[in-house]
């Protein structure tokens, strides 16, 4: 079973746009009837990337990867190194910092720890909101759009806008997840969020 499915083309939107689903609209001869979905440029100035933003981005690549391999009393997950990959280095060509060899599959070492690959897995601590591969927590996702109430742990630029149940889809939580890894790595005084 494969842990990474391409989603319909109504559930991506390029960036700078969203998906408007079920909205109503009124035809030339004023009947009324809804749109399944359709895509909308974004108001405003602020470059935010909104889940369908990054399922676009993953699916409209066309970079080929390595496999990274086997991670040690797991299987291979072979879906993943491309994910891992793309995300990595999209990330970087953004202008993120990351240290200087960072290996793609520490990544996926880290994905083994945190998830054991299990996408929709969330954390049984009653005082955590870890979901997902990556085991991303309210406070992260919050981080993640600039909205924290916690200032010290806010992005300033290239903002992820999602909610706790967009984190079960696997390319969204290893593009969140490595997009966090960054921030920790420029960062590392704010704190484990």
């Amino acid at each position: 079973m494969s842990l990474i499915r391409r989603p319909p083309l109504l559930k991506m939107a390029p960036p700078g746009s969203h998906v408007v689903r079920r909205q109503a609209r009124i035809s030339k001869a004023g009947l009324r009837y809804y749109v399944k979905a359709h895509v909308r440029k974004n108001r405003g100035k602020k470059v935010v990337l909104l889940p369908e933003n990054i399922l676009y981005l993953f699916w409209h690549g066309d970079q080929e990867f390595p496999g990274l391999g086997k991670v040690k009393g797991y299987s291979e997950y072979p879906e993943l190194d491309s994910v891992i990959q793309f995300w990595l280095d999209f990330w970087k060509d953004e202008g993120l910092k990351f240290p200087k060899d960072l290996d793609p599959f520490l990544i996926k070492v880290i994905i083994a720890i945190e998830s054991r690959f299990r996408p929709g897995v969330k954390t049984k601590d009653p005082k955590s909101s870890a979901t997902g591969l990556m085991q991303i927590t309210n406070q992260t996702r919050e981080g993640l759009n600039g909205k924290s109430g916690r200032s010290r742990y806010a992005l300033r630029d290239r903002f992820i806008d999602l909610e706790m149940k967009d984190l079960t889809e696997p390319v969204i939580n290893i593009a969140v997840g490595i997009r966090w890894l960054s921030y920790k790595y420029t960062n590392p005084r704010t704190g484990a969020a």
